[in-house]
């Protein structure tokens, strides 16, 4: 059995080999089940679509006509189309009816949809990319079908959008039945399956190091954390907003800035300072991000106050960036409920900006934390550690702060004080951005003990809030039984069922047709 010291795939190829011991494979395996990693997947195409990441006032189809998205569908989680019920404008007639996604062109050819009664009520054929040479795309009676390519006017550009979308954020189909797996993990004990899960959560989290290990080539660690804790404060939709903000306005151009301007001396812990500092970082994000309303009739005096003295500090800096303004767009608030809008959460990050980024390093400020984290405590000592000394340094909740009452620049005051940055997102902070900033550094700087640190944290920190995938692959894997709640105890082991799903059932949420270890067993 593999120690939890060796990666993902040596768990995969010895659970492997166990299917084919046991004979657990009853159908012969479908070619093509692993993806290309570097290509993306056609989900995420279906993502930008129902989220309309793009240009909106370029929309146009393959064959020239204007093309408004009235309504983009809801998820299909049966067979067919990918999207029901949708209402598109194209050439000024209102359509309505299904939506096919594809990575590419040819795809509506290749998956033989021209000869399926199924897509007959599809309006429009969305992709990715152009093919060399398609053929048009058309329903099984014989009626063509407009054609709509998303790349040249994708926003912001696609490597962005892949760095920050999570696909499993979206719909999945809840599996009707067991997965062929299930049978042989149910006789596997215990320590064998969360060895696999802890392995398996550990590549996934590999995958993100690398991530920021390429993006730090070209910036400092700390405005790689910055922009990774910018992207987590993003809703699902607007994710690739806040990640592009970050790079409009890079943190240290702001810190230069706001030093030149704010009164020598003082620390980091000096009330003044932070709170103009604040004031200067809700100032520039919030211009930047266009979210400040351009008419002032609807605000009251509390709000028209706020909003002077947000446009008092633009003045003079304005001229800085001034040519890096987002376009306005409502993906800022898309399906998000108020409490989690935009202008709460950029509140919010003006407020850890001023905590922790305003002195010598963000990044080494909570390394030195975690060297002094002491792995040898009980799980309950180290859970109170993780909860008190990482979680707690990203929760924000500050009373005299105009978000605290707000939810945007027009709505009235809340009855009650709401928390900037609560207790579940600063969780997601510290695991998504912290934790894999740390394992860089520590690489970097050949800082073993940090990194044995940083990893214990990671086996050891919380479940954070379940979601579709984690759902999904819990009946899969284990069906009502208690023993999958049993193993799945941490942030880890749920991260663990993502890799699995992505890498062992090859994104299939409907069967195991495309299982690799239905194919090793075969």
């Amino acid at each position: 059995m593999p120690t939890d010291l060796e990666d993902f795939w040596a768990w995969r190829d010895d659970l492997a080999r166990r299917f084919v011991a046991l004979r657990i494979a009853e159908t012969p395996a479908c070619a093509g089940a692993v993806s290309n990693p570097t290509r993306p997947d056609e989900r995420l195409a279906q993502c930008i679509w129902f989220d309309s990441l793009f240009v909106h006032d370029t929309l146009r189809t393959d064959s020239g006509k204007t093309l408004e998205i009235v309504q983009p569908g809801r998820w299909n989680l049966e067979e067919g189309p990918d999207f029901r019920d949708a209402k598109i404008r194209v050439g000024g007639e209102l359509l309505q009816g299904d939506i096919e996604v594809h990575l590419a062109a040819d795809g509506w050819r290749q998956h033989r949809h021209h000869l399926n009664a199924q897509y007959n009520g599809v309006v429009l054929h969305v992709y990715l990319w152009r093919a060399p040479d398609p053929a048009r795309a058309e329903t099984a009676q014989g009626k063509a079908i407009e054609g709509f390519c998303m790349e040249p006017i994708l926003f912001p550009d696609l490597e962005a959008i892949r760095q920050t979308v999570r696909v499993e954020d979206y719909p999945y189909q809840t599996p009707s039945a067991q997965g062929r797996c299930q049978p042989i993990l149910c006789s596997l004990d215990t320590g064998y399956v969360g060895g696999l899960l802890d392995a398996a959560g550990r590549e996934r989290m590999e995958t993100k190091i690398r991530r920021f290990h390429d993006q730090a080539q070209g910036a400092s660690l700390d405005q790689v954390f910055y922009q990774a804790l910018m992207t987590a404060m993003g809703h699902k939709s607007s994710k690739s907003l806040f990640f592009l903000l970050s790079k409009r306005a890079p943190l240290d151009e702001m810190t230069d800035y706001l030093n030149d301007v704010l009164p020598p001396g003082g620390t980091g812990d000096d009330p003044d300072r932070q709170a103009r500092a604040r004031r200067f970082f809700q100032s520039v994000l919030f211009h930047v991000a266009q979210l400040i309303p351009a008419e002032p009739a609807a605000f009251d005096d509390e709000t028209r106050a706020y909003v002077e003295g947000l446009r008092g500090v633009w003045g003079g800096f304005s001229r800085y960036f001034s040519d890096r303004l987002i376009p306005p767009t409502h993906r800022w608030t898309l399906g998000a409920r108020p409490v989690n809008f935009a202008h709460r959460r950029l509140g919010g990050v003006a407020h850890l900006l001023a905590r922790w980024f305003l002195g010598p390093g963000a990044t080494e400020c909570f390394a030195e934390k975690v060297r002094r984290y002491g792995p040898d405590a009980s799980r309950r000592e180290k859970l109170r550690w993780i909860r008190e000394e990482l979680i707690g340094a990203f929760v924000v909740e500050d009373e005299s702060d105009f978000w605290t009452w707000r939810f945007n620049f027009v709505a009235r005051r809340s009855p009650r004080p709401l928390k900037l940055i609560g207790e579940d997102r600063a969780a997601s902070i510290v695991f998504n951005a912290l934790l894999p900033l740390l394992v860089v550094l520590a690489r970097r700087r050949g800082d073993a003990a940090l990194e044995r640190r940083a990893w214990d944290l990671f086996l050891h920190f919380p479940a954070l809030e379940s979601n579709a995938i984690v759902r999904h692959m819990q009946a899969r894997l284990f069906g009502p039984s208690e023993r999958g709640k049993d193993l799945l105890n941490s942030e880890a082991r749920q991260q663990g069922l993502f890799q699995i799903f992505a890498a062992c059932c090859n994104h299939n949420e409907t069967g195991c047709e495309d299982c690799y270890y239905q194919q090793a067993s075969a």
